[in-house]
């Protein structure tokens, strides 16, 4: 098979070691079976800039939107049948979404990362994808997406935007209407970690988060500015943030420069597991576990985990 490196623009040392990491990478082996109908993928889109970084696709979601209307995210979306796995979803969505081809050797796959647990109680399995073909254009579907643009994937692991390479440049000559990506300006006054561990400073207020009740603890929502907030670009937050600092970490092989965790934060399993069992929670996790026929998978670790205990 002709190697990912040979169809691909010049690459800095960094970001074929980056691409290398996310070939090798394989999440945790899934102890349970999580409920399709609960399930869900987001594609994390890289290409190579001119520069020789890499960059991920990030969309605007349009209005009418029934769930986080207008906000910055990655391609995504539920399972739908028809979809033979994780990949499939995600290919499919961001067919739909943004017109990325589904085609393996234009748009090759790169790994699976471990799932996450949304605020509407879904699993999300990020899905790594690198486009190899230069002369892709996005067709944008307007009743989901208003928008894309690009950040360099090594943004989210940075407070400071004069840490991040080829922050200061345009982004690349494949999506000429859609990826320039200015250096940050001051910024408009943003909803989003006002008050708490926010980065001054004369760069602004790049990166900044929030820690919110979530279940039985607290968690962590990061924050990060995308320069294109006086367009009405909203900042990559939540989730999505979430998401890429993840994906960042492993693909270049170092913590963020930040604090990743609200003291005490539960795992993100811990959280799943808790949605599933806890009584007091939505329960919409549970009744899919329930009406799929799981409870089993999930019963005897909940078990295992009582009779832990009592030996200690």
């Amino acid at each position: 098979m002709t190697s990912i490196e040979s169809l691909l623009p010049p690459l800095k040392p960094e970001s074929l070691q980056c691409i290398n990491r996310f070939l090798a990478y394989s999440p945790p082996k899934r102890r349970r079976r999580y409920p399709r109908r609960r399930s869900a993928a987001v594609a994390i889109i890289l290409f190579v800039g001119r520069l020789g970084d890499l960059y991920v696709l990030l969309s605007t979601r349009a209005g009418n939107m029934r769930t986080y209307a207008q906000d910055t995210a990655l391609p995504g979306g539920k399972y739908e049948e028809g979809d033979v796995d994780e990949e499939g979803t995600a290919r499919r969505e961001a067919y739909e979404e943004i017109g990325l081809p589904i085609d393996h050797d234009k748009v090759r796959k790169l790994c699976l990362l471990d799932p996450f647990l949304t605020g509407n109680s879904l699993i999300v399995t990020p899905v790594i994808l690198l486009i190899t073909d230069h002369t892709l254009s996005p067709l944008l579907n307007p009743t989901e997406v208003t928008s894309l643009f690009s950040m360099p994937l090594a943004s989210f692991l940075h407070s400071r935007p004069s840490l991040i390479p080829s922050f200061h440049y345009t982004i690349s000559h494949r999506l000429p209407s859609a990826a320039t990506f200015e250096s940050v300006p001051p910024p408009p006054v943003v909803g989003y970690a006002e008050d708490e561990g926010v980065v001054g400073g004369k760069e602004g207020r790049f990166y900044g988060f929030r820690d919110v009740p979530w279940g039985e603890g607290t968690v962590r929502m990061h924050r990060f500015l995308t320069g294109r907030e006086g367009e009405g670009v909203k900042p990559v937050y939540g989730l999505t943030a979430a998401i890429l600092i993840h994906a960042a970490s492993i693909g270049y092989d170092q913590p963020p420069s930040f604090q990743l965790l609200a003291p005490g934060q539960k795992t993100m399993q811990e959280r799943i597991e808790w949605e599933v069992r806890n009584p007091i929670g939505t329960g919409v996790l549970r009744r899919a576990v329930e009406a799929e026929g799981l409870w089993d998978d999930w019963k005897d670790s909940s078990q295992e985990g009582v009779k832990a205990k009592a030996k200690l």
